[in-house]
């Protein structure tokens, strides 16, 4: 993902150069009048662009958040699921055990998608939907043992992630009352556009970057191998 922006930032910017190319281009063959479509449109390509490079591409990093807080999401309920698969002890969980499990449902599933069904159905039943932030994910990583604590700064840069990403998909990037209070430190009005900078998206990406290093960091613990170092990456 982050090749993915780093790719569409560098192709935007460069579509502002195409305009004057192609009318240099037009110019030099003596079909200006031909090109007069094309160069409306490059013109317009080349405006559209300017303005996202001068306020920090926020329709990709928007589109960008939302993708991250969702490949969180899917990471981690797949994780479950295949912690599940892979951990016959997992099943002695108390959380797991009072499960109402419909058993046709269950058996009419394939085998592959049993365990993921059970997961969904455990995330309804603590309520993960409705949790913020790190709780989101930590409420479906206890019944298993492995949730533990987190950086406060990390905790709260996903606490910000999950509610810019609500503002983003359900208030179509408006500041609510919800964000306002839930976030204060954006410095946000109801009614404010929200535009997530190129800064905000790094924070965001580090911030799940080192959640899911945490998790695995806690997989290492539970099979005795202790916790390993991490080298600080490097800055892009």
């Amino acid at each position: 993902m982050v090749h993915v922006l780093r790719l569409s930032i560098g192709g935007i910017s460069m579509v502002r150069g195409r305009h004057n190319a192609l009318k240099v281009l037009a110019e030099v063959d003596g079909k200006l009048d031909d090109a007069a479509l094309e160069l409306k449109r490059a013109e317009e390509d080349k405006e559209l662009a300017q303005r996202e490079v001068d306020n920090d591409f926020p329709l990709l990093h928007e589109q960008a958040t939302i993708a991250l807080w969702s490949s969180l999401e899917a990471l981690v309920r797949s994780f479950a699921a295949k912690w599940l698969e892979n951990t016959p002890q997992a099943w002695t969980s108390e959380a797991i055990k009072k499960l109402r499990v419909r058993v046709g449902e269950y058996e009419s599933l394939e085998p592959t998608d049993r365990c993921l069904w059970i997961v969904d159905l455990l995330d309804q039943e603590v309520g993960g939907p409705l949790r913020n932030g790190v709780t989101r994910f930590e409420s479906l990583l206890e019944p298993f043992g492995l949730s533990g604590a987190l950086e406060q700064d990390h905790q709260r840069t996903l606490f910000e992630l999950s509610q810019v990403r609500h503002a983003l998909v359900h208030r179509s990037g408006i500041a609510d009352r919800r964000l306002v209070d839930a976030c204060p430190w954006l410095g946000l009005k109801p009614g404010d556009n929200l535009n997530v900078s190129h800064a905000m998206w790094r924070k965001y990406q580090d911030a799940v970057s080192h959640y899911v290093l945490e998790i695995i960091q806690r997989v290492r613990v539970h099979y005795g191998l202790g916790r390993y170092e991490v080298k600080p990456s490097p800055p892009s």
